[in-house]
């Protein structure tokens, strides 16, 4: 009887945990993109070519940033690009500091990481392209390491 009841629970277990698992989104594309001496010129974006295919997708922006970086927040703008028309025109505004002046990014070190959704219900062709841009108020932006772009599937 014991032997059953352990059976039986650890049964029920392992179908709550796949039942969990199959419902979590899958990671179908992620890259990062490398800013050469951690700074970005307005005019040039990042460039991504996920390659992938499919409905119902959703878009993620990560910043990695140093502890030299000047401002409070980033604003970014972020283009999904299918068939050579722009599907997607999205403004991002990423906060990074509280109201204490304090990182709010996860980090080590001097360098930090954020992440924001961009958007969901995505539809992406194998050609599709995405570019983000740095939409701040200067020209260069500073202390800014890496850009990236991570897609998840519904």
């Amino acid at each position: 009887m014991r032997r059953t009841t352990l059976f039986a629970t650890t049964v029920a277990a392992l179908s709550c945990l796949a039942t969990a698992c199959g419902t979590s989104d899958e990671e179908a594309y992620s890259q990062f993109v490398n800013l050469p001496q951690h700074e970005w010129l307005r005019t040039a974006p990042c460039y991504f070519k996920p390659g992938i295919e499919g409905d119902n997708l959703e878009i993620l922006l990560s910043v990695r940033h140093e502890n030299d970086y000047e401002y409070s927040q980033i604003g970014l703008t972020v283009d999904v690009i299918n068939a050579e028309t722009v599907s997607l025109r999205q403004a991002v505004t990423i906060p990074l500091v509280d109201n204490n002046g304090n990182w709010i990014s996860d980090g080590f070190g001097s360098l930090y990481q954020c992440q924001v959704p961009v958007a969901s219900n995505v539809r992406l062709d194998s050609a599709s392209v995405i570019l983000v841009w740095q939409s701040m108020d200067c020209d260069t932006l500073w202390h800014i390491s890496d850009v990236g772009i991570d897609i998840t599937r519904k």
